[in-house]
């Protein structure tokens, strides 16, 4: 058994919260048992998952997208009075952490990408995300390595370069970075969403754009948080996948 409020206290340091202006409050967002023998990590707060870790018998879970957002109502009503009632029920903590997941140098969702993707000359881009050299390659192979990487078909946009050397990644929602990309002259960008304006801005801009889904692109920071947990702190930990198209 651990304390809850000593993991708390720890990785909202290690997550480095107070850096971050984010669109909801980080860290602890519900309050349950003083102690903890067993974590549930997954990518977004919903009532499905949050049954499934109680019938794994999480005492605390730990996600990237949490139930708190600024632009959301604050009534308690229909699924968020569900998700709520759901935590309650079962005493269980939900601590979250959004863009700090995103921008972890070690554990961060774009970090780890770029790691698989053996970046180098990394430096940050759209914020949270990271752009460095790739081994020059042509668009087919970066988009099987995306594949592998994210376990699903990614969306190509293929209007860059024959072969690509220079890419940018940033996970999730981050299709409007793609200005940015053009304007730092890279050959391809990575993110997980696509927008309606997308396509013509990567064919203006000469630039593959590859979309390979906000939540399978975010899997790769939470899981490798609940393993860092798990090992600082001897707590059993699982991760818990509720699949997600988009």
């Amino acid at each position: 058994m651990v304390e809850r409020d000593v993991i708390t206290a720890y990785l909202n340091d290690y997550m480095k919260i107070d850096e971050f202006n984010d669109y909801g409050p980080q860290g602890l967002q519900v309050e349950g048992k003083e102690t903890v023998a067993k974590i549930v990590t997954g990518v977004s707060a919903s009532v499905q998952f949050f049954e499934k870790a109680a019938d794994a018998g999480a005492d605390m879970i730990i996600v990237h997208h949490g139930l708190l957002w600024d632009r959301e109502t604050p009534i308690i009503k229909g699924g968020f009075k569900r998700r709520l009632t759901t935590l309650l029920r079962h005493e269980m903590t939900l601590l979250a952490y959004h863009l700090p997941l995103d921008k972890h140098p070690d554990i961060g969702n774009n970090a780890l990408a770029a790691r698989a993707l053996a970046m180098s000359d990394m430096e940050e881009f759209a914020g949270v995300g990271c752009m460095g050299a790739i081994k020059s390659c042509s668009v087919d192979l970066l988009v099987r390595k995306v594949k592998k990487l994210y376990g699903r078909e990614p969306l190509l946009f293929d209007y860059g370069p024959e072969r690509i050397e220079r890419v940018g990644i940033c996970s999730g929602g981050a299709e409007r970075s793609i200005v940015e990309a053009i304007d730092r002259h890279l050959d391809a960008f990575i993110t997980g969403s696509a927008g309606e304006p997308t396509m013509h801005l990567a064919k203006e801009g000469g630039i593959h754009f590859i979309s390979a889904g906000h939540y399978a692109t975010e899997r790769l920071g939470i899981r490798a948080l609940g393993e860092h947990v798990a090992k600082k702190f001897k707590v059993a930990v699982e991760f818990i996948d509720i699949p997600n198209p988009l």
